[in-house]
Protein backbone atom coordinates (compact mmCIF):
# COMPACT_ATOMS: atom_id res chain seq x y z
CA UNK A 1 0.00 0.00 0.00
CA UNK A 2 1.17 3.54 -1.08
CA UNK A 3 0.64 6.55 1.93
CA UNK A 4 0.75 9.95 0.16
CA UNK A 5 0.77 12.87 2.53
CA UNK A 6 0.46 16.50 1.04
CA UNK A 7 1.19 19.39 2.66
CA UNK A 8 3.80 20.16 5.80
CA UNK A 9 2.74 18.06 9.15
CA UNK A 10 2.98 15.04 10.91
CA UNK A 11 0.75 11.74 10.43
CA UNK A 12 0.66 8.59 12.66
CA UNK A 13 -0.83 5.69 11.24
CA UNK A 14 -1.54 2.86 13.32
CA UNK A 15 -1.26 -0.83 11.79
CA UNK A 16 -3.69 -2.98 13.47
CA UNK A 17 -4.64 -7.07 13.95
CA UNK A 18 -8.22 -8.04 13.53
CA UNK A 19 -8.80 -8.07 16.93
CA UNK A 20 -8.26 -4.12 17.12
CA UNK A 21 -4.85 -4.18 18.93
CA UNK A 22 -2.15 -1.86 17.54
CA UNK A 23 1.12 -3.77 16.37
CA UNK A 24 2.74 -1.12 14.99
CA UNK A 25 2.62 2.53 14.77
CA UNK A 26 4.29 5.49 12.53
CA UNK A 27 4.71 9.09 12.81
CA UNK A 28 5.41 10.26 9.59
CA UNK A 29 6.94 14.28 9.62
CA UNK A 30 6.77 16.19 6.42
CA UNK A 31 8.16 19.84 5.78
CA UNK A 32 8.29 22.39 3.24
CA UNK A 33 5.93 23.39 0.17
CA UNK A 34 2.66 22.94 0.75
CA UNK A 35 2.46 21.52 -2.75
CA UNK A 36 4.87 19.08 -2.65
CA UNK A 37 3.22 15.49 -1.81
CA UNK A 38 5.32 12.45 0.21
CA UNK A 39 5.08 8.83 -0.67
CA UNK A 40 5.15 6.17 1.36
CA UNK A 41 4.88 2.78 0.63
CA UNK A 42 3.83 0.04 3.43
CA UNK A 43 3.24 -3.37 4.04
CA UNK A 44 0.37 -4.27 5.10
CA UNK A 45 2.20 -7.75 6.61
CA UNK A 46 4.26 -7.94 9.32
CA UNK A 47 6.54 -10.32 10.65
CA UNK A 48 6.52 -11.14 14.46
CA UNK A 49 8.31 -13.98 15.96
CA UNK A 50 4.83 -15.60 16.21
CA UNK A 51 4.52 -15.73 12.59
CA UNK A 52 2.87 -13.12 9.73
CA UNK A 53 0.26 -10.59 10.42
CA UNK A 54 -2.22 -9.47 8.62
CA UNK A 55 -3.01 -5.46 9.59
CA UNK A 56 -5.50 -2.59 8.52
CA UNK A 57 -4.20 1.24 7.98
CA UNK A 58 -5.59 3.32 10.42
CA UNK A 59 -4.60 7.04 9.69
CA UNK A 60 -5.09 8.30 14.00
CA UNK A 61 -3.95 11.92 13.16
CA UNK A 62 -2.90 14.52 10.96
CA UNK A 63 -1.98 17.88 10.60
CA UNK A 64 -5.13 20.54 9.65
CA UNK A 65 -3.31 21.86 6.78
CA UNK A 66 -2.35 17.60 5.09
CA UNK A 67 -4.25 15.81 2.77
CA UNK A 68 -3.18 12.31 3.12
CA UNK A 69 -4.68 9.52 0.65
CA UNK A 70 -3.84 5.68 1.12
CA UNK A 71 -3.56 4.16 -2.36
CA UNK A 72 -5.30 7.27 -3.87
CA UNK A 73 -8.30 6.88 -2.10
CA UNK A 74 -9.26 8.21 1.69
CA UNK A 75 -8.05 6.56 4.43
CA UNK A 76 -11.06 6.15 5.90
CA UNK A 77 -12.45 3.94 3.03
CA UNK A 78 -9.12 2.28 2.80
CA UNK A 79 -9.47 1.36 6.32
CA UNK A 80 -12.69 -0.15 7.09
CA UNK A 81 -12.08 -2.62 3.56
CA UNK A 82 -9.09 -3.92 4.83
CA UNK A 83 -10.12 -4.62 7.88
CA UNK A 84 -12.94 -6.61 6.80
CA UNK A 85 -10.33 -8.53 4.79
CA UNK A 86 -8.65 -9.39 7.96
CA UNK A 87 -11.32 -10.30 9.87
CA UNK A 88 -12.71 -7.94 11.65
CA UNK A 89 -15.44 -7.51 13.84
CA UNK A 90 -18.11 -4.56 12.46
CA UNK A 91 -17.14 -2.64 15.92
CA UNK A 92 -13.58 -2.75 15.35
CA UNK A 93 -14.00 -1.95 11.32
CA UNK A 94 -16.05 1.44 12.55
CA UNK A 95 -13.96 2.49 15.09
CA UNK A 96 -10.72 2.12 12.85
CA UNK A 97 -12.32 3.76 10.08
CA UNK A 98 -13.26 6.92 12.30
CA UNK A 99 -9.68 6.94 12.92
CA UNK A 100 -9.67 5.77 16.51
CA UNK A 101 -7.25 2.60 17.44
CA UNK A 102 -4.66 2.55 20.10
CA UNK A 103 -1.62 4.21 20.35
CA UNK A 104 1.43 2.32 21.24
CA UNK A 105 3.20 3.85 24.59
CA UNK A 106 6.80 5.69 24.74
CA UNK A 107 9.26 3.81 26.00
CA UNK A 108 10.61 6.37 28.54
CA UNK A 109 14.20 4.31 29.20
CA UNK A 110 15.10 4.88 25.36
CA UNK A 111 15.71 8.38 24.28
CA UNK A 112 13.84 9.57 20.97
CA UNK A 113 15.33 8.22 18.08
CA UNK A 114 17.15 5.79 19.62
CA UNK A 115 16.75 1.85 17.97
CA UNK A 116 16.24 -0.69 20.09
CA UNK A 117 19.12 -3.23 20.12
CA UNK A 118 17.35 -6.65 18.82
CA UNK A 119 16.57 -9.66 20.84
Amino acid sequence: MEIMIKGPGQVTICFIDSSGKTLLQERLRSGGSPNVAARRPVSLLLHTRNGHVTVAPVLVEHGEKQQVTFDGDEPAAITRRRCREIGCSDAVAGEAARGRAALLRSDPARPPGEIPDRP
